[in-house]
């Protein structure tokens, strides 16, 4: 039975412990194995990334920088100092929004529940990996670590991240706030950078003192170290009633009404507005933040006392602020909590069915998209997200309102009939076909608990749909190794920086990566020589 946590200092010296305690084999087999994944996936993302605009100029800049050349910046090749080297990475892979993603773990029956096949489920939004895994390769490269210790780091730091987070029950993202849910407190900075910071003081040998401080040094690098008091939490406004239904699929928060929900109308009615580089910057912002503070620590600088649970400075103002405190120490050391979820295609998650949808259709029908009339998609409440339903505009940075939008996600791949990197570079965006066949995308209500529905209407009178209930990537519905291999040398293969050779010779590798003595045997392979 776990220990029960009263003291959020206590609880956070356990965590701390079990950071530097954890060993390769303490992890379970299918976590070392969806690591292995996370891990390919995500070079793939980050060389496949580099080349996203305003990418090869960053690249430039922090080559410009200079300084101790501790990692190499893969794909463009070149080194640099592991923090400078582990941003511009993690910016890469976050560019096309296509890395790891969401945690899910046993549910309980109570609200935001979902039922997969029968089984209660709960899921958390997040974006951990696309910040760990280039903290973990640049650091683990600076100090030649084997295969094993990079998997260890890696999961200790997301297990951290994870943890944290799903303290909490959320409203999953773009629905209303629930009134079956409490309000989750108000926190300091972001709990990813906490895992960048585990991986990096493990990776530099930092002792519990030292790892707790450069936990409180993270707090401040992101915002974090002010008063806040418990329980402290924003106000949320008043819902409607939950409306009651039997059908708990893969389902929204209660009371939630999908395109039809006032909360929806009102924020569609704003109009579009622009996606900025916030961001994959935020990413690249929490890597270097995460490394920096274990190197401050490792110099001998103090962070605040408790950095996860002080009222004076932590990131939640006391263990009691958190609605489901219990979920941050079950099973600790015994269960590992990681994301589980791949992403076929670029896109913010919700677009991958509609994009989905969209392949089938032009794999299975021969048309021409001139001939297009009308293009609806059907979303379920559960698939309704605002923020990829709002008005379609191409702003300052025309590749993440591309990357965030329903309509932009349908339009191209019905165009293009693929959902490729490629796809969304500025030049494709801007096609004027393209953006005549956007403009006919609709959405409307689909009357079904989960998934999304995609109709296409030609002149000739021809009509044709496809439904997809989840899409490819989950792990109950999962994305296959030929799947994610295929996606990995797309990707290589768009950046045109590393040869094929190295790409299988690279698959290989980390496919086997806990028989890797040196990780720099990985990182010299993914990138132009």
């Amino acid at each position: 039975m776990s220990t029960i946590y009263k003291d959020g200092q206590a609880l956070t010296n356990a965590l701390i412990d079990n950071i530097i305690k954890t060993r390769f084999e303490d992890i379970e087999p299918e976590v070392v194995d969806n690591t292995k994944r996370r891990i390919l996936d995500m070079v793939g993302d980050i060389v496949g990334g580099s080349l996203c605009p305003g990418n090869p100029e960053l690249a430039e800049l922090v080559r410009d920088w200079g300084g101790k050349k501790e990692a190499t910046i893969l794909g463009f090749g070149g080194m640099g100092p592991a923090h400078d080297v582990a941003m511009l990475n993690a910016i890469f892979g976050r560019s096309f929004d296509r890395g790891p993603l969401t945690l899910i773990i046993e549910g309980d029956g109570k609200p935001g529940t979902i039922y997969i096949d029968g089984k209660p489920l709960r899921r958390f939004a997040n974006h951990i990996t696309e910040t760990t895994a280039p903290v973990a390769l640049a650091m683990g490269e600076s100090k030649g670590i084997s295969g094993k210790e990079l998997i260890t780091a890696l999961v200790a730091g997301d297990d951290l991240a994870a943890r944290l987070h799903i303290a909490n029950d959320r409203t999953p993202p773009g629905q209303a706030p629930s009134p079956d849910l409490p309000p989750a407190p108000m926190t300091r900075g972001a709990s990813t950078t906490f895992g960048a910071t585990a991986i990096a003081g493990r990776i530099l040998g930092l002792n519990s003192t030292q790892m707790s401080h450069a936990f409180g040094l993270s707090m401040m690098l992101g915002g974090g170290g002010q008063v806040m008091f418990p329980g402290q939490a924003p106000s949320t406004a008043p819902r409607q009633p939950k409306q009651v239904t039997t059908d708990a699929k893969q389902a929204a928060n209660p009371g939630w009404l999908g395109v039809k929900d006032p909360f929806f109308l009102a924020q569609l009615a704003r109009g579009g507005y622009e996606e900025t580089v916030g961001t994959k910057m935020g990413n690249g912002i929490e890597a270097r933040n995460g490394i920096n503070a274990a190197q401050l620590a490792m110099a001998g600088w103090a962070g605040v006392k408790d950095p996860f649970f002080g009222e004076r400075g932590g990131y939640y103002p006391g263990l009691s602020s958190c609605n489901r405190a219990e979920r941050i120490w079950q099973d600790l050391g015994k269960k590992h909590i990681v994301e589980q979820v791949f992403k076929p295609w670029p896109g913010g998650r919700p677009t991958n069915a509609p994009t989905q949808a969209a392949l089938a259709i032009v794999n299975k029908n021969e048309f021409n998209t001139d001939d297009i009339t009308d293009v609806i998609l059907f979303l379920s409440p559960a698939a309704a997200a605002v923020h990829y339903s709002k008005p379609y505009i191409i702003g300052d940075y025309p590749t993440m309102n591309a990357l965030w939008s329903f309509y932009f996600a349908v339009g191209s791949t019905l165009y293009r009939k693929s959902s490729k990197d490629e796809n969304f570079m500025e030049d494709k965006i801007r096609d004027p076909k393209l953006q005549a066949l956007i403009k006919k995308v609709k959405l409307d209500d689909l009357n079904k608990a989960e998934g999304i529905e995609l109709q296409v209407k030609l002149k000739d009178g021809r009509t044709f749909s496809e439904y997809v209930d989840r899409a490819i990537g989950e792990p109950y519905k999962p994305l296959s190794r030929e799947g994610l291999i295929a996606k990995f040398m797309e990707q290589v293969e768009f950046s045109g920086m590393v040869s094929s050779r190295n790409s299988e010779q690279l698959i290989k590798l980390l496919e086997r990566l806990e028989d890797v003595n040196d990780i720099r045997e990985v990182t010299k392979l993914a990138a132009k020589r």
